[in-house]
């Protein structure tokens, strides 16, 4: 039932037994009617209309037509899916709660922000053409188990600068990824790009990037981009579904045919932000196909090089244009055969992964972990421990046991298994520990999006184990995801340990059932929280730092430790006392540029970090 200017608030009433969802943003309720009381509010004089709320359902999951053309589907059947393989997108970022897309690690590399979560919607299209996940919905991307890593080098606008994305490719190294895509570029060449990816495919990163889309009708006057000219990077071309040269698409060059292969890039479906799907064209749409088309081959075939899985790629096409390799279509439109099948079979993971307090020394913890070999697949030949996201050691496969030693502190481990001709299984399931002098080890049931080395994982884990902060049904904690306003009402609530109580308040967007209303209800009791003039509490929108601020300070004690001082907050501002206490206290610190930003949005992480500093200044 929608009304002509806002809901009337008498009127609910009197039905408010019937109404099961407010939808304030369009001045509409949902309510059970008869017939006879639809024609009676029909004739109110504040009811716009009334409508019947049609039942949706799932879609069905579809294959865009590039993923079909270039033969990923048949090779899924063989167990080729890419599982395994590290791919680093380097973006605007992604959208870090869309469903398709299960990210293994992720970073900002844009100053001054911390959220590699997309805004623009570019990354997030070109992650989806590379893995979006088989579940049943959405769509499919080439390689769908491909492990993503995400390095945000452009803004919100698209924008950045070379220096994100040497940086990036440096943390890509570190992190041991095996392709690299760059859906991006330009006409100016870059001696420090250039180094870096040189210095990167020599140490066995493939990188793919995208021809550049200033195409003309002839395709006879544009030139590829930088920086996919580069001999170490694969410039990938864009062709339409009748395999011609997209009108847009790069190709010629005046100094020799730099584009190496072409791919479908006209008219992609792909995912978007705000967990939608959306069709995009460009050369930045051809080169995830051709990432996606890498990691199978290198799922396929472990023991190859990677000058030798380039190799194959380039064999693996469809030539197009004149005989042999051209400047318009490179060798031709990657075409993977349906006989693709894995050569050489993974080692299983190890299981059961245990850890154990053997004693200390100086200072120094000795942790032992234990493991259970696996029982069936290819046998092991060695182990690999790793200590949060790092390989720490190496040990032979005769050994079920390893002893670490460690200072006092959070730990996230995992093993992986070598097979004999240097496969390497899945990793273990992680085990966290909480290590402190003269207290027992405390595990913690691992988060599966939380490697352990970043900022704010002692913070997540420290919650985790106070019962605060439990994570999804999925094991993650999606540490960059934007946390809501009843979200942190609920934390904010177990921190403080308030018990829920039963919701009264009369908050029109609050659902009296929903798992946030009874924790809602104890923080507005508690003074913590309060709701807007116009009866609602916004439940479900994104808190800003400034009031953060003001439901830390109102919680806990906040005891100066320090100066601070932050040129975007005046005096006049609504939160200001609780944003200088805060600071004071140093649950929250500012940005380098001496900047609070009182309106920008926190995460998940973020708000973890700030209520973990409070509760321990407390303590």
């Amino acid at each position: 039932m929608s009304f002509k200017e806002s809901i009337n608030e008498e009127l609910t009433k009197e039905y408010e037994d019937l109404i099961y969802l407010y939808l304030t943003s369009i001045d509409a309720v949902a309510i059970e009617l008869t017939e006879v009381e639809k024609i009676e509010l029909l004739d109110h004089a504040d009811v716009a209309s009334i409508e019947v709320d049609e039942p949706i359902h799932v879609q069905n999951a579809t294959i865009d037509w590039g993923v079909s053309r270039i033969g990923a589907p048949p090779v899924w059947s063989n167990g080729v899916t890419g599982q395994g393989v590290k791919v680093a997108v380097m973006d605007t970022g992604v959208d870090t709660s869309h469903p398709d897309l299960q990210v293994v690690k992720g970073k900002s590399f844009i100053r001054n922000q911390l959220s590699y979560n997309d805004l623009n919607g570019h990354g997030t299209h070109v992650a989806g053409i590379i893995g979006a996940q088989h579940n049943n919905f959405g769509v499919y991307g080439v390689a769908p188990d491909v492990d993503l890593y995400i390095a945000k080098v452009l803004d919100d606008q698209g924008n950045g600068f070379t220096s994100y994305v040497v940086e990036a490719i440096d943390w890509a190294v570190r992190e041991g990824v095996d392709i690299i895509n760059l859906s991006l570029g330009g006409k100016n060449q870059s001696a420090d790009l250039q180094r870096a990816i040189d210095r990167a495919y020599s140490q066995g990163i493939l990188f793919v990037a995208a021809a550049g889309n200033e195409g003309t009708q002839t395709g006879q006057t544009n030139t590829v981009d930088f920086p996919a000219a580069y001999s170490s990077v694969i410039a990938v071309a864009a062709v339409d579904n009748q395999d011609r040269r997209a009108i847009f698409s790069n190709g010629a060059s005046a100094t020799g045919p730099t584009v190496e292969v072409s791919a479908p890039g006209q008219a992609i479906r792909s995912t978007h932000i705000k967990q939608g799907y959306t069709v995009k064209s460009g050369t930045s749409m051809a080169a995830p196909h051709v990432a996606g088309h890498l990691a199978l081959l290198k799922q396929a075939y472990p023991d190859k090089s990677h000058t030798q899985i380039r190799t194959l790629m380039q064999q693996q096409t469809k030539d197009l244009g004149p005989t042999g390799r051209d400047s318009v279509f490179g060798f031709g439109r990657i075409a993977i055969p349906s006989t693709l099948k894995i050569t050489n079979p993974r080692p299983l993971e190890a299981t059961g992964l245990q850890a154990i307090v053997e004693g200390w020394q100086n200072n120094q913890c000795q942790v032992k972990l234990s493991w259970t070999p696996p029982i069936d697949g290819e046998p092991p030949a060695s182990y690999i421990i790793y200590r949060n996201n790092r390989e720490i050691d190496r040990v032979q496969a005769g050994n079920q046991s390893y002893l670490d030693s460690v200072s006092p502190g959070t730990y996230t481990y995992s093993i992986e298994t070598i097979g004999r001709n240097g496969e390497k299984s899945n990793r273990s399931k992680m085990i966290t520990i909480k290590v402190e002098q003269d207290a027992e080890i405390t595990p913690i049931t691992s988060f599966n999006d939380v490697a352990g080395n970043e900022w704010f994982a002692s913070a997540l884990y420290d919650l985790k184990q106070r019962g605060i902060m439990t994570g999804y049904t999925d094991g993650s904690a999606r540490p960059n995801q934007i946390i809501t306003r009843g979200e942190a009402a609920v934390l904010m609530a177990k921190a403080l340990n308030e018990q829920a109580v039963p919701y009264r308040s009369g908050f029109i967007d609050v659902r009296p059932q929903s798992f946030d209303a009874n924790y809602i209800q104890a923080m507005v009791d508690r003074g913590i929280f309060s709701g807007y003039s116009t009866q609602i509490f916004r439940p479900h929108v994104a808190i800003p730092r400034g009031e953060v601020a003001a439901i830390l300070s109102r919680g806990f004690n906040t005891p100066p430790i320090r100066d601070v001082s932050f040129y975007d907050v005046p005096t006049n501002y609504q939160f200001y006392q609780s944003v200088m206490r805060i600071g004071r206290a140093n649950f929250a610190s500012g940005y380098a540029d001496g900047s609070f930003r009182p309106f920008a949005e926190v995460t998940r992480a973020e708000f973890a970090t700030f209520l973990t500093r409070a509760i321990k200044a407390n303590e």
